[in-house]
């Protein structure tokens, strides 16, 4: 697969133009069309809502999102320009915006995205925004830190892997990111005898698959490891120098609802490089 088409999401805070930056990066770096695309939780103002409010503040709720669209459609023109993307486009769709990223997104090769911000004035609306595009849009998706992210992003990857089915969906969504990186180091975390045999098992599979790509990999296997997946994979992270996590997401049903798993969840809680990951 190429990465011809990626879609980052932009709203009026500060963690936008770090975002924008990411995926602008990304997308000169394939040649790829960049679409940005508007949400924000403001509700749609709708006529029934519209005509129980009072005219000034009609008209006042107007005018202050139409300025904060059209500040963000600056920055956005701004950054793809400077950082000379070919192909940009502005997209700010109407109605209820997990529904409008989900589908916006189903038509991208990626999605750039921010991880929640906990302290953040709309915390509850980015952390429901990234779990419905993690989980609904059917793509990967690339999350990046609220504190930044690096001058390179994908250059030294990280690959999480456990031989299961979103791991192995994950490994195929990042191989354009892969073939082109300067290293790739698999780790696997394996709790039990069990996990470590059919990790080491798998390896040598993955390692030809890679291979077959172009991508000379280094393995890591960490047995009986008393920390917390999650902390374990930001741990190693840090000591190989690594800027992008590559991983799957994975959640688990609890009555009909997802829930996001434990490596998953602490990784939107705690990721301090940008985090690729497919569901």
């Amino acid at each position: 697969m190429a990465l011809k088409s990626l879609m980052v999401h932009l709203d009026d805070g500060a963690g936008s133009r770090q975002r924008l930056e990411v995926a602008a990066r990304l997308a000169t770096r394939f040649g790829a069309n960049l679409v940005g695309v508007y949400l924000v939780p403001t509700g749609e103002l709708t006529p029934s809502v519209a005509a129980l409010l009072p005219a000034d503040t009609v008209r006042r709720r107007l005018a202050d999102s139409g300025e904060a669209q059209r500040q963000a459609e600056a920055l956005f023109r701004e950054v793809t320009g400077a950082s000379g993307v070919a192909n940009a486009e502005w997209r700010a769709p109407a109605g209820y915006a997990m529904d409008a990223a989900v589908a916006h997104a189903r038509c991208v090769d990626l999605v750039v995205i921010g991880q929640p911000d906990p302290d953040g004035g709309e915390s509850g609306f980015a952390r429901r925004l990234a779990e419905h595009v993690l989980l609904e849009a059917g793509c990967p998706a690339v999350f990046v830190p609220y504190t930044g992210a690096g001058a390179e992003v994908g250059t030294k990857v990280l690959v999480a892997w456990n031989g299961g089915r979103e791991a192995a969906r994950a490994v195929r969504d990042a191989l354009p990111i892969l073939e082109t990186a300067e290293q790739v180091v698999v780790v696997s975390l394996a709790r039990e005898a069990a996990d470590a045999e059919a990790i080491a098992m798998a390896q040598p599979r993955l390692a030809t698959y890679l291979h077959a790509h172009g991508i000379n990999a280094g393995f890591k296997r960490f047995d009986g490891d008393p920390i917390e997946g999650g902390e374990r994979l930001l741990s190693q992270a840090a000591d190989l120098g690594t800027d992008l996590i590559v991983m799957g997401g994975y959640a688990h049903s609890r009555s009909r609802e997802l829930i996001l798993g434990g490596v998953t969840r602490t990784m939107f809680e705690s990721m301090t490089v940008p985090v690729l990951m497919s569901h």
